[in-house]
């Protein structure tokens, strides 16, 4: 068994990777620990959001291309595999209850319609009234309104990860149960933990979410980042699927086309189960988010889901080859806006690896040597301190 590249992990990440370095020619080989779209991947929110316009700085220019490129990568995708993705760019509401977000929101009107002039279209940033919304989000959260933008969309994040999956069908090698071990550099020979399994290929992606930092601390020394768990619900809410998500104080709440209603989301650093759900850890959010729209009140609970994403201390994506032979190669991403963004990550990796003409410039912070220099900064190698 052999091919041009392996590809470890079959998230959000591995499958852009996967189906980039196809497209251009690469046999590509994808493994997978258990089955692909698991993991941080399985979620239930699907938020594609974008950085405020009140400023702009190279790493809001790539996360606003991205989801302007979004709506014809998946148009495409959903018409090659027949499938449906849940996208939408439905937009988002916020509410305005203080003078400083105010203020702030009117840097981001000025700012929308300096920035966001993007390839698809001219996106707003704007203030609208409660009325109109009021059956949607609590009249008493918005005294002063609601910011509203036309950049946010939303996806079905399981929908997004079996298309790409279809879309590899012929063209890509999917092996899924393969726990990776290691990749014998010199021998060129990808093996499985128990040893038992090897694949010949002459390049690596480490795709692999959060796990992607301990392979990445077993060949550098260096500690890059961390696991973040988080949960989120679902509910059963037909008639909403056109408006607008709504955002307020960490708690999202997204409107999906088959009748559900994702809310979301929270952080716990410390955990000890990847994928047990903790009731108590999602009470919280479902009463916010509750208090912001109150339709949830009677809404059916389907699903409370709980995952981990990866979470570099740099708090970047990190993207690019690890040491001088290029022959490893990590591709892990940011935290909470991965999946408006995996495409591009993955079309900016694949480039490099086929020396093609580069069409995405990666902001330096998202460059492995920035992450590297960044735990060599903070003492985070092997024998420095764990934070």
């Amino acid at each position: 068994m052999s091919s041009d590249l392996v590809i470890v992990g079959g998230g959000i990440l591995g499958l852009w990777a996967a189906k980039y370095a196809a497209d251009a020619g690469l046999s590509v080989i994808l493994v997978d620990y258990k089955l692909c779209g698991r993991g941080g991947s399985n979620g239930v929110l699907g938020a594609l959001a974008p950085h405020l316009p009140d400023s702009n700085n190279e790493k809001k220019q790539f996360q606003w291309r991205a989801l302007d490129e979004l709506p014809a990568l998946i148009g495409k995708l959903e018409v090659a595999t027949g499938l449906v993705t849940g996208y939408g760019q439905t937009g988002r509401l916020m509410p305005i209850r203080v003078e400083g977000f105010a203020n702030r929101m009117q840097r981001c009107v000025a700012g929308a319609s300096e920035h966001w002039q993007m390839k698809q279209r001219q996106y707003r940033f704007e203030q609208v009234d409660v009325q109109g919304f009021e059956d949607w989000i609590n009249p008493a959260m918005a005294p002063m309104g609601l910011a509203y933008d036309t950049l946010s969309a939303r996806a079905a994040p399981r929908l997004l990860t079996a298309a790409l999956k279809a879309s590899l069908e012929g063209t890509v090698e999917i092996i899924e149960d393969f726990v990776y071990g290691q990749f014998l550099e010199e021998a060129g020979l990808v093996m499985s933990r128990c040893g038992t399994r090897s694949i010949k290929t002459d390049r690596v992606i480490l795709a692999a979410g959060y796990e992607t930092y301990g392979l990445v601390k077993e060949l550098t020394r260096q500690d890059l980042g961390h696991g973040i768990k988080g949960h989120s619900a679902l509910f059963r809410l037909p008639g909403v699927a056109d408006l607008p998500a709504l955002y307020d104080n960490g708690v999202y709440v997204v409107p999906h086309g088959d009748g559900t209603v994702a809310v979301g989301s929270n952080s716990q650093k410390d955990w000890h189960s990847a994928d047990e759900v903790d009731e108590d850890q999602c009470s919280g959010f479902i009463e916010r988010a509750r208090e912001l729209c109150p339709r949830l009140k009677n809404a059916q609970l389907l699903e409370r889901w709980a995952g981990v994403r990866p979470r570099s201390f740099a708090k970047e994506p990190i993207v690019g080859a690890l040491g001088d032979s290029e022959r490893v190669h990590v591709l892990t991403g940011g935290f909470k806006i991965s999946f408006g963004i995996a495409h591009r990550l993955a079309q900016a990796l694949v480039e490099r690896l086929t020396w093609a003409e580069q069409q995405i410039s990666l902001p330096a912070s998202y460059e492995v040597a920035y992450h590297l220099a960044d735990a060599r900064k903070d003492g985070r190698g092997v024998w420095g301190s764990n934070r």
